[in-house]
């Protein structure tokens, strides 16, 4: 079986009429072993960095990604094991304009190219509990490259986090509110974000028989006790918003977007050149969508012993002798029953 999910995804504000009474409802990420889901995750991103004499240049990127997470059982709950099925990313500086799509061989080269490639090679496994909660990673410790344009192992863990810290993992009522403390990892910049999120289901709607919740979010940045080792520069986030559009029966995230309005400057007491830009404003928007759910080859019987689950031999052919000596037996014990029958 193959679920199609785009055809849940029209303009939302048609929905109106489907919202639903205001009963509770489970807000749970779940993973069904044998399957395996299929996700789009664009990132695009604008930085305008300062040059000398030049003031502030925009650079733009973006970042398309096919994700597969195929689920198999683990003692704990469910592994996740996540690969990449394509990679497409765009740079462009000042007229500059670099491209790297792993389904063309024509754009598979150069310094994207480089940086890129292991990332497509790059297979990891997140562990979750029967709580639908990340309780640890496995093969991140095998990740190469990437980190400089935020793909790096810091960053694919936080992937993999995100859909479920964004999740209460209990039941909700429409006007409900909960909290989500989120690392934002910064990749060659050093140091991390921490954002508190403020998350609250606004309604619960209906579509096509399935029940679809509706998630607001937005956060602030929590501010940093002292500055972190390695820190190049000092973040701040002066604005974070987004929208999750939730599957109730499937315990997934038909929609997740969130966007990031990013401040960056030297930390406090370091000196910089007269007349130099102050400020650097970063954008980040990131948008998750999924676009199937598809069937695995079945997994092998758990708690079966092996003699009911493996195919048996074929039984060897009985020789002459062999065939005389059971017809001989036979007769023997029809006679036997035939004496001891009473006059």
């Amino acid at each position: 079986m193959k679920i199609h999910v785009k055809a849940l995804l029209p303009v939302f504000g048609a929905l109106a009429l489907g919202i639903l009474p205001g009963e509770a409802v489970e807000l749970r990420l779940k993973w069904q072993p044998g399957k395996r889901y299929v996700f789009d995750n664009t990132a695009d991103s604008s930085m305008k960095m300062p040059l000398p004499g030049q003031g502030l240049i925009e650079t733009k990127g973006r970042m398309v990604m096919r994700i597969h997470n195929e689920v198999s059982r683990h003692e704990k709950g469910v592994r996740v094991s996540q690969s990449y099925d394509s990679l497409r990313m765009r740079q462009e500086m000042q007229g500059l304009v670099m491209e790297f799509d792993s389904s063309d061989p024509s754009k598979g080269g150069g310094l994207l190219g480089t940086v890129l490639k292991p990332l497509i090679e790059t297979r990891f496994a997140a562990i979750y509990d029967k709580k639908g909660k990340v309780v640890g990673t496995e093969g991140l410790d095998k990740v190469q490259g990437a980190d400089q344009l935020g793909m790096g192992k810091q960053e694919l863990e936080a992937m993999a986090r995100q859909s479920s810290e964004f999740l209460p993992g209990r039941d909700v009522k429409p006007g409900d509110t909960w909290n989500s403390e989120v690392d934002l990892p910064m990749g060659e910049l050093g140091g991390k974000v921490t954002i508190d999120y403020t998350l609250k289901l606004e309604n619960v709607v209906e579509q096509e028989g399935r029940k679809i919740a509706r998630v607001s979010i937005s956060g602030k940045m929590k501010e940093a006790e002292e500055t972190e080792e390695g820190e190049v520069l000092k973040m701040e986030v002066k604005e974070a918003t987004g929208m999750m559009l939730f599957d109730i029966d499937l315990g997934q995230p038909l929609e997740l977007s969130t966007t990031t309005l990013l401040e960056t400057g030297l930390p406090a007491g370091i000196p910089q050149a007269e007349g130099a830009p102050g400020k650097m404003p970063i954008k980040s928007v990131s948008v998750q969508k999924l676009v199937g759910v598809e069937e695995l080859k079945k997994e092998a019987s758990e708690g079966k012993d092996d003699s009911q689950t493996k195919p048996k031999g074929k039984v060897p052919a009985e020789t002459r002798e062999e065939k005389k000596a059971r017809r001989k037996a036979r007769r023997a014990k029809k006679r036997e029953a035939e004496e001891a029958k009473p006059e």
